[in-house]
């Protein structure tokens, strides 16, 4: 075949390619440019999930009939400064958006600016215009896209289900609406509203900011999430980030904004994993809203055509930065657990469980209801489902310490102890709330702080094997990034020479690490700097150790403890940073307000 030109109509659908995956990749490049146009109110109207219809209407600038005729041609913008492509400050800059969306679906454009006494449309199908016309419409644009990718009949197939595609466009409004809450958004699909949030009325920008995160991600969010505030020469970092104890299965609630675009971005998503890596388990994730304000000159978010990937110029002082503020956000509620775990002990209570059998007695109207262990529970009576607990604890556990115990530590935020149940959890009383404690579980947070102190003070203890390893890498490149942190790998404990070309010496390692199979510490080592420049993984080792160290030595479950000995470790996790949960994330308390406590009893 011959070399030739693609038609033009061929050249805009390939690019549509490029930029329009969804009906929320359209829905985020009309709504950018409506931001873009200063609107101070947003409309997304769906049908069937964007496939039939989007509607995106705002109060901005508006477009004369020439301007309308031209926002349709490739590459055509007001938003670029050609003689500086690096200062990008608006979100649209690449003049491909509306053509590209023309060139797959019927598309309208009405707009009216403050200026004209008059409102223009614009109508194009499969990317061909028809002639503007004028037509009535107040101040702003309204694009509707109708009949998405029914010039491309393949991608339409590629398309998920509603539920799927409407669940990728609220997400995409959410994250949008987030990075704005100086303009109000309200998204609907089939009629149904789904996101309704007002203009904020705040002046000062970060109580806007909490305003419209609160309204977006819920009260309960904030109220479990430490406030990320840093200030440096070229970056600033706000927002919120979740205490350790209220995470989720996935990262599908981690927002991430640079220059307030939305991103997904490696760099920033390894730098949450480590600046959690001490306080999480390996398969749970951090609930984050973050900003970062960057000079532009910085950052280029000239990388892909959707434009949810940036380059920095300096990717490891960004990402140190951005660990540094999450830890120092973290340390200042170290000591708190979610209040959501608390809401949830109260709910099974109170939420009857699905009915798993029913069993008539004699009494034709009696019922009794079971579940698969057979416990009895009654489904509208939560003091009988109090008492059907309680009978089920051993008499031993119910016998009252109080003797043994006092008010005077009663105003400590963790109370006073009161007794242990099952030998494995204290019961202590604050002046408001009664706090559920699992002793392991603390006292293995408490024994695990103490040994990263040890370690902070006095520094690792190397051991010297009798015979060096020597390792072969992949490649010369690997091996010399990896020798390339030779100093830094000797302060945590690891001693290395370069050895040839590809191979590296290994002669010491850390005590901590005990027998491990070194060539396979190196090289996942070598693959771990060459993709993030850090040595996290030696560092994840050597707290996998610390954390079985600590975990061995801890008070079991299953010990008895006297009062004094409770109050004594309640009062050591008041002082000590992080012990609100275990090594692997989970909680070490439960507090129970006894607001909550007396709902149950129907005292409130």
């Amino acid at each position: 075949m011959k070399i030739k030109f693609l038609s033009e109509s061929t050249i805009n659908k390939i690019a549509a390619g490029e930029v329009i995956e969804r009906p929320a990749s359209v829905i985020k490049e009309l709504v950018e440019n409506a931001i873009d146009a200063g609107a101070s109110k947003i409309d997304i109207i769906l049908e069937q999930a964007g496939k039939n219809l989007i509607i995106i209407a705002d109060d901005g600038l508006g477009m004369s009939p020439e301007e309308l005729e031209i926002a349709i041609q490739r590459h055509t913008t007001s938003k670029l400064d050609e003689t500086d492509l690096l200062n990008i400050n608006s979100f649209g800059f690449r003049g491909e958006a509306l053509p590209s969306i023309a060139a797959i679906s019927k598309l309208l454009i009405t707009s009216k600016t403050k200026e004209s006494d008059k409102a223009f449309q614009i109508q194009l199908i499969g990317g061909n215009p028809t002639p503007v016309k004028p037509t009535t419409h107040n101040r702003g644009t309204k694009i509707e896209v109708r009949d998405l990718f029914f010039a491309t009949p393949a991608r339409l197939k590629f398309l998920k289900s509603d539920n799927a595609e409407l669940a990728a466009c609220v997400d995409c409004v959410k994250k949008i609406a987030l990075a704005h809450p100086n303009i109000a958004f309200n998204l609907s699909n089939n009629g149904k509203n789904i996101i309704k949030v007002k203009q904020a009325q705040h002046n000062v920008q970060e109580q806007a900011s909490k305003q419209r995160i609160t309204e977006i991600m819920s009260e309960a969010f904030i109220e479990n999430a430490a406030m990320i505030n840093l200030q440096h020469d070229i970056l600033a970092i706000t927002g919120y980030t979740s205490i350790p104890t209220n995470n989720k299965a996935t990262a599908s609630e981690q927002f991430l904004f640079v220059n307030n675009r939305p991103i997904k971005d490696k760099i920033l998503n390894t730098a949450l994993r480590i600046a959690y890596q001490d306080y999480l388990a390996r398969d749970r994730h951090p609930i984050v809203v973050i900003f970062m304000q960057i000079d532009p000159q910085f950052v280029d978010v000239n990388v892909h055509p959707a434009k949810s990937e940036v380059r920095f110029q300096d990717p490891n002082l960004v990402r140190s930065l951005l660990v540094n503020a999450i830890r120092d956000a973290l340390f200042t509620v170290s000591n708190q657990t979610s209040t959501t775990i608390a809401d949830a002990a109260i709910d099974l209570f109170t939420t009857p469980l699905p009915d798993k059998k029913v069993v008539r007695q004699q009494n034709p109207r009696n019922y009794h209801v079971f579940d698969y262990d057979s416990i009895y529970r009654n489904m509208n009576a939560p003091t009988q489902l109090l008492q059907s607990k309680l009978l089920t604890t051993s008499p031993q556990a119910l016998v009252s310490t109080e003797a043994e115990s006092n008010n005077d530590n009663i105003d400590y935020p963790l109370g006073a102890a009161k007794t242990q149940l099952h030998d494995t959890y204290i019961i202590a009383q604050t002046q408001n709330s009664i706090i559920i404690v699992d002793q392991h579980a603390a006292d293995e947070r408490l024994g695990y702080e103490r040994i990263k102190q040890s370690l902070n003070n006095n520094g690792l203890i190397k051991q010297r094997l009798l015979i060096p390893e020597i390792v072969e890498l992949a490649s010369e490149i690997l091996a010399e990034q990896f020798f390339a942190h030779q100093e830094t790998l000797a302060e945590l404990g690891l001693t290395v020479e370069k050895f040839g070309e590809r191979s590296i010496i290994v002669s010491e390692i850390p005590s901590l690490v005990g027998d491990i199979d070194i060539k396979k510490l190196i090289f996942d080592l070598a693959e771990h700097i060459n993709e993030t420049g850090t040595q996290s993984n030696l560092t994840e080792l050597i707290e996998h150790i610390t954390e079985t160290y600590a975990c061995h030595y801890a008070i079991r479950a299953g010990r008895k403890l006297s009062i004094t000995e409770m109050n004594e470790l309640l009062r050591q996790m008041e002082k000590t940073p992080f012990s609100g949960q275990c090594n692997h994330g989970r909680p070490t308390y439960i507090e129970l307000k006894l607001k909550d406590i007396e709902k149950l009893f129907g005292r409130r």
